[in-house]
């Protein structure tokens, strides 16, 4: 998303009301945020959190708020997904061709198969995130 560090965003959480409220200034700090916001009722939460990055923590749920440019990221995430799939037929080309499985050592065997596996799971990951934005 390409934010910079600089950057102070709010924090929306939902959990324990009373340690969300005494933990918020220290979070702000630590955080460098421009607010933490704390929900005592989920579903204000998750319609404030809607479209953001979410973590769920035990009983916490948080997020960094921030206004996205949908066909933007759309855009990004797209393209960055153009390129996962070349790398993917990349890869299954090597693993496909029987003289280069045969050949090469088994370290780069192994190494071309983490590729797929790794290639394949970030794919999966950017074709969840391009349909959470429509």
């Amino acid at each position: 998303m390409n934010v910079s560090p600089a950057t102070r965003l709010p924090l929306f959480v939902f959990g324990d009301p009373e340690f969300m409220t005494q933990a918020a200034p220290v979070l702000k700090a630590l955080a460098k945020l421009n607010e933490v916001k704390v929900f005592d009722n989920e579903a204000a939460w998750a319609a404030a959190a809607q479209g953001a990055p979410v973590a769920v923590v035990g009983e916490a749920h948080v997020c960094l708020h921030m206004e996205v440019d949908v066909a933007a990221e759309k855009a990004r995430l797209g393209k960055e997904a153009t390129r996962l799939e070349g790398e993917l037929v990349k890869v299954n080309a090597k693993l496909g061709n029987e003289a280069f499985v045969t050949k090469v050592p088994p370290a780069v065997l192994e190494q071309e198969r983490k590729r797929l596996i790794d290639f394949t799971a970030t794919l999966e990951k950017l074709k969840g995130q391009l349909a959470r934005l429509g």
